[in-house]
């Protein structure tokens, strides 16, 4: 199926998809965001001293532990670091995604040229992956790790051979290891197995049982060495200030960001949701209990994008979670893509000659709709980036910084044995590798109280840093009664010496 025969429109496809990353990231970079000063910290942390630490020489376990693996090895193999060769591993692994995207798109039941040249362009220009594939992020691998499951799921399943069933697994193992949301694949192996009439009990039982043990191998390592290291298997995790509903809010503001003419009108995109949920689960349901199948692409991604896209919204109204936005969310969209779209060409088939030139018609539309959407959405972004930067530490705002500057500038006039305290400290050590510390969370009275009683202390204020569930402005110069040092124009800097 890989075959370059076959699919060299696929590799044409790739090889436009790791142009484009080429060109976002041409001035500034790779975006690096906190998420990615922890990857790149605790990746150095693993090869100078073996340790899974970030840049505050905490363990690393609100994240997995995959990640930081794979850019140390990258290090390790290349001598460069992760800003130098970044923007060049996330445009192959983009280029991998499309490509192999291209070679399932060729196996679907219903195959069309036309319908492989549209996915395959409309992946192309996906805003939310190729914002992805710009940043430093985990995604960029489990998106990889993804597609390489459904491949070799798809091919168990027509083959039933042990040894595939082995190498699904291990991917999605590694897969757990470099999201937690890794275990929504496990639940679609399970089911698509559970699922398949032509697998006996017998046999259906030990390959569940084999799949399920080395899918959750690695996972449980890591939640075993977090609980070691850090008395949480995946970090505190404090309770959602969300419902269900606004959830389900947010990620059908995501969809309605993804389709035409829907971006920017959020007032109904809970139903947006529930309609996405809802196809799925007709989709899900129809293949198993009229057409007796699951063994297909288009299942295997339904039944995924729906563990996925269910996985999130409740975890989010469970524990306190950052807003679902197109980034949690990208995972889902290259499953979502095909399996809302290919019935179009089912829809073809069954017209007679003289409809079907309306039917032509009418698929072109929603095609070149959706591709405006998202074109339109890609030029802003290049606006943007094309003269700044991709958002974040790497971005001309933050570099070039007041505020940056002014600490890097006077790096030694700061008083030892002060501790530094920052709304965004990440961004501190990004730029300085200054040793300090996170305000602290206003719900946490103990560091808050440690803050307190700290004797001599320097803070240093970014105002984009700002972040409300931390001690704020107002408690840090009535409460604390920090003096300003130093007003500047993105932030300042004060100090406390008792």
């Amino acid at each position: 199926m890989l075959s370059l025969n076959k699919n060299a429109d696929s590799l044409i496809a790739a090889a436009a998809g790791f142009t484009i990353i080429f060109f976002y990231t041409r001035h500034g970079g790779i975006g690096i965001e906190p998420d990615g000063v922890v990857y790149i910290t605790a990746a150095k942390n693993i090869l100078s001293s073996g340790h899974l630490i970030d840049f505050r020489n905490y363990p690393v376990i609100e994240f997995p532990a995959f990640y930081p693996f794979f850019l140390s090895m990258v290090m390790w193999i290349t001598g460069m670091q992760p800003l130098v060769y970044g923007a060049m591993i996330n445009a192959t692994m983009f280029a991998l995604v499309i490509y192999l995207s291209g070679c399932i798109t060729e196996q679907f039941l219903l195959h069309s040229k036309w319908y492989k040249a549209a996915i395959l362009s409309c992946i192309i220009l996906s805003p939310g992956l190729l914002e992805v594939y710009s940043m430093l992020w985990s995604e960029t691998v489990f998106i990889v790790f993804l597609i390489l499951f459904i491949i070799t799921i798809h091919r168990y399943l027509q083959t039933y051979s042990r040894k595939i069933l082995i190498a699904a697994a291990i991917i999605t193992s590694f897969a757990c290891i470099t999201r937690y949301a890794g275990v929504t694949i496990i639940a679609t192996g399970i089911i698509l197995l559970l699922l398949d009439s032509k697998l006996s009990v017998n046999r259906k039982i030990k390959d569940i049982f084999l799949f399920g043990l080395i899918s959750l191998l690695l996972l449980m390592i890591n939640l075993i060495r977090n609980f070691y290291v850090g008395k949480t298997m995946t970090g505190i995790r404090e309770k959602s200030l969300t419902s269900l509903i606004h959830n389900m809010h947010d990620t059908g503001v995501v969809f309605c960001d993804w389709l035409p003419f829907f971006n920017g009108h959020y007032n109904g995109a809970a139903w947006v949701t529930l309609i996405v949920i809802c196809i799925l689960i007709f989709i899900c349901i129809k293949q198993f209990l009229l057409l007796h199948r699951m063994a297909t692409y288009e299942n295997i991604c339904a039944a995924f994008a729906l563990f996925y896209l269910s996985f999130m919204i409740i975890v989010a109204s469970i524990s306190r979670f950052e807003t679902l936005d197109s980034r949690f969310l990208s995972p889902a969209f290259i499953p979502l893509l095909w399996s809302c779209s290919n019935w179009l060409i089912l829809f073809l088939k069954k017209l007679n000659t003289h409809k079907k030139k309306w039917g032509m018609l009418f698929c072109i539309l929603i095609f070149l709709s959706f591709q405006y959407g998202q074109l339109a959405a890609d030029y802003e972004t290049w606006d943007g980036v094309k003269d700044a930067g991709i958002p974040g530490y790497t971005e001309d705002g933050w570099k070039f910084s007041p505020t940056v500057l002014f600490i890097q500038k006077n790096i030694l006039s700061f008083k030892k044995n002060y501790t530094i305290y920052s709304d965004a400290y990440d961004a501190v050590y990004f730029f300085t590798g200054m040793p300090g510390k996170f305000l602290p969370n206003k719900e946490n009275k103990i560091k808050v109280q440690e803050f307190l009683n700290d004797p001599h202390c320097y803070l240093i204020w970014f105002n984009d840093g700002e972040n409300d569930d931390l001690v704020g402005m107002n408690f840090i110069i009535k409460i604390k009664k920090m003096k300003l040092v130093k007003q500047l124009d993105d932030g300042a800097i004060y100090e406390y010496n008792k």
